[in-house]
């Protein structure tokens, strides 16, 4: 048996081991406890005032999408669907984007690199995803890092999905759904967290209705903490919310936000690679490369959205969502550039080759990546949701349109070469650094004032897209229906850059067909086929090709085609409380854009191929034990290739097993106890084919505990990464690679107050 297969087999046992110890002391607490407290406790339900109100009875369970395009509940929907409520959320400890993701099986995060922005990429079943993120129905354009303050719930929704979607979603898409007002539920619930690594985190979430037609909500957030197990990298992050629904009549809403969000921190790029073992150098895990008092990263957003709900008759209904908004992403990241030779006399570390140095005197030259983009966007969904009878066959319709537009402008950043110091002195700004690779030393020790270059001039990217989509559910019994779906879109990128211009316009057509089979009314059984596009350039931002950005290179190329084929099944136990998912998937894509090499022209004719087994599981079991999680399988390969060399070969940035199991269990009526286990396989480096370069897979396991003093104060502890695994996120594609260090051990207190 191979090393790296002996690790696998390690590692799934250990898997199966936790999975195993999360079950058990479960089942023997709810055994011990009895169904009905005694008189006069409080019974902990995991449900506030502020609960999710599309998770009735068990706060793990979605029982239904928010977005009204899926016009069944969850269970009755011919799609792969990992909904995360707010009560996962805190459970896992996750205060991020990135930290949901971490925990979600199927979705594996990517790196930052020089030519796509550094922020939340993701890709789902295999394929990138980093813009295919939605808020409320709408595309939430430009990469970022996100909050969650103001989240209620995130789906991740699996396979094509462009009648939902539009452009991208080959391997699905991930739907932000804001915290909404609600009518005769009012609260405020503040929170309030301190922890290890200088962890501040405060939060207030206040509903209140002001009249019989109106209802208002305010989330507030502030956070500020270091990133534990990493020297010098911190962020610190504040926001707000403000939301209104009217109802002038019982028939029409009318609901507007606006969304505020500030991020500031030190970026961090992680650890360089030893060429020898192909995998992360065994340094101090708190080693950082980058340069303190020049690398910084400053994300911010302003959004306001505007929506319509007209229910005009019964089986008739009309929605449109409008939104304008302004984000922002600049950052100054450096990357760990090995040098394992003797240097120059300038420092300069020879290509291809040299005089070799012990590793004892091995460097790393922090390299700089970085980017200043400012973005715009407007945006519309407007379509109509209706019920029609044709004989005995029952039509549920969803009929309607989008629009966005989307400006990006781009500027080089201006570095200036020396600076002041307090004293008024006049210290010059070092053109090149050079760290010991098992000793750096990165702090500078003074500031340097970064901006953009405007001498050098803006690049301005302007896409433009319009679609139009029809769904229909054909239900002929309460046994069998049939879903359909078709939608159109247009596609059209205009860059400008100082030395270029470039122009880029498709149409393309995707389609869905479902079949659906309710043995029970707690049971559905589900066939899909489903379709999707990437038209070249649609990585807005993506610097090149090779980033899925505008290029001349691939510019007169037709869009890449998706299609996928789903048979799953989906069952509800537990009088409901707890949902079994399971689906067997395969995405292929064709016309796959190739590059042939540095300096070789690249292809349109490649084929890749995704596929796997995906289990889940959501809900409340007895009352007393919560689960959620699950495990998939991906199998995700070159299937042709313009070089012939290329096919057989497995994806880079995926690995093939991903699990998770989150449980907690009331074990008394005041008190809850749980923890999560999360398992991840090895995975390669590499561009759209897998290197040599790998990360290992890992366990990682999280605890936490809530205990309710009274009818206002509830108390949890989070405890993250509790044996301190060294693992890693992601890892870099170039030819001498590197890899995202994840957080190490760290634990929070949260104090949550509800009035």
């Amino acid at each position: 048996m191979s090393k790296n297969r002996a690790g696998t087999s390690a590692a799934t046992t250990l898997l199966a081991g936790a999975f195993g110890a999360a079950f058990l002391p479960s089942i023997a607490v709810a055994e011990e406890v009895s169904e009905s407290p005694p008189q006069g406790e409080i019974v902990v339900t995991g449900q506030r005032p502020d609960v999710n109100v599309n998770a009735e009875e068990s706060p793990y369970k979605i029982d239904r999408s928010t977005d009204r395009k899926f016009t069944d509940d969850v269970l009755d929907t011919p799609k792969s669907q990992t909904i995360i409520p707010k009560e996962v959320i805190e459970d896992i400890g996750a205060n991020s984007f990135r930290e949901i993701v971490r925990s979600t099986p199927g979705v594996t995060l990517g790196t930052g690199e020089g030519g796509n922005a550094f922020g939340d990429r993701i890709f789902i079943r295999g394929f990138e995803a980093r813009n295919d993120v939605y808020i409320d129905g709408l595309r939430d354009p430009g990469v970022t890092s996100r909050e969650i303050f103001a989240v209620e719930q995130v789906e991740v929704v699996k396979g094509p999905s462009a009648i939902y979607g539009g452009r991208g979603t080959t391997g699905g898409l991930v739907s932000l759904q804001s915290k909404k007002p609600q009518f005769g539920n009012d609260f405020a619930v503040i929170e309030g967290g301190v922890g290890t690594e200088n962890y501040y985190r405060g939060t207030v979430d206040a509903n209140y209705q002001l009249g019989e037609a109106v209802a208002v909500r305010v989330n507030g957030l502030y956070h500020d903490a270091d990133t534990p197990g990493r020297d010098y990298v911190e962020s610190e992050r504040y926001g707000g919310t403000a939301a209104i629904t009217l109802r002038p009549t019982d028939t029409l809403a009318i609901s507007a936000d606006y969304y505020h969000y500030r991020l500031d921190g030190v970026p961090d790029y992680g650890h360089p690679f030893d060429a020898t073992t192909q995998e992360p150098y065994l340094v101090d895990r708190d080693n950082f490369y980058g340069v303190v008092g020049r690398d910084f990263i400053e994300n911010g957003a302003d959004i306001g959205t505007v929506q319509f709900d007209w229910t005009p008759t019964s089986g008739l209904s009309f929605h449109s969502v409008t939104r304008y908004g302004e984000t922002y992403n600049r950052y100054a990241v450096s990357e760990p550039s090995l040098c394992i030779f003797e240097r120059d006399a300038e420092g300069r570390c020879p290509r291809g080759g040299g005089t070799p140095v012990p590793e004892s005197e091995y460097t790393v030259s922090p390299a700089m990546k970085s980017s200043w983009r400012d973005n715009s966007y407007w945006a519309n969904s407007t379509y109509a949701v209706a019920e029609a009878q044709t004989g005995g066959i029952t039509h549920e319709i969803v009929l309607g349109g989008d629009f966005s537009e989307e400006t990006i402008q781009s500027y080089r950043l201006n570095v200036p070469s020396t600076v002041e110091d307090a004293n008024g002195n006049i210290i010059s700004v070092p053109g090149g650094l050079i760290y010991d690779l098992f000793d750096p030393d990165p702090v500078l020790g003074f500031d340097v004032p970064i901006g953009p270059d405007l001498e050098a001039g803006v690049t301005t990217t302007k896409a433009t897209s319009y679609a139009g989509y029809l769904l229909d559910t054909i239900r002929f019994s309460d046994a069998f229906r049939v879903m359909l779906g078709g939608r159109i879109d247009t596609f059209d990128i205009d860059y400008a850059s100082p030395n270029s211009t470039l122009n880029y316009s498709e149409d393309f057509f995707n389609w869905q067909a479902s079949a659906i089979y309710k043995p029970a009314a707690k049971a559905t059984l589900y066939a899909s086929y489903a379709t999707s596009s990437n038209p070249s350039g649609e990585q807005l931002d993506g610097n090149g090709a090779s980033y899925d950005g505008i290029s001349d290179q691939t510019i007169d190329f037709q869009p890449e085609e998706n299609t996928s084929m789903e048979i799953g099944g989906k069952l509800e136990l537990f009088g409901g409380n707890l949902l079994l998912t399971s689906a067997l998937f395969r995405i292929e894509k064709d016309n796959a854009r190739e590059s042939g090499g540095r300096g070789q022209p690249y292809t349109n004719v490649g084929t890749l191929r995704s596929q796997g087994v995906e289990l889940g599981f959501s809900g409340t079991v007895a009352d007393r034990i919560k689960l959620f999680g699950g495990y998939t399988y991906t199998d995700a390969e070159i299937t042709a290739s313009a070089d012939p060399d290329n096919v057989g070969r497995r994806f880079a940035n995926i690995p093939e097993h991903t699990a998770q199991l989150l449980a907690t269990v009331l074990v008394t009526s005041r008190f809850e106890v749980g923890g999560q286990v999360y398992y991840q396989d090895e995975m390669f480096g590499g561009t759209q084919l897998a290197g040599t370069a790998r990360v290992p897979g890992y366990a990682r396991f999280d605890a936490v505990a809530r205990y309710r003093v009274n009818d206002v104060f509830e108390a949890r502890v989070n405890v993250l990464n509790v044996t301190d695994e060294r693992y890693y996120d992601a890892i870099y594609r170039s030819g001498s690679p590197f890899s995202y260090i994840a957080p190490g051990r760290s634990a929070f207190f949260t104090l949550t107050a509800t009035l």
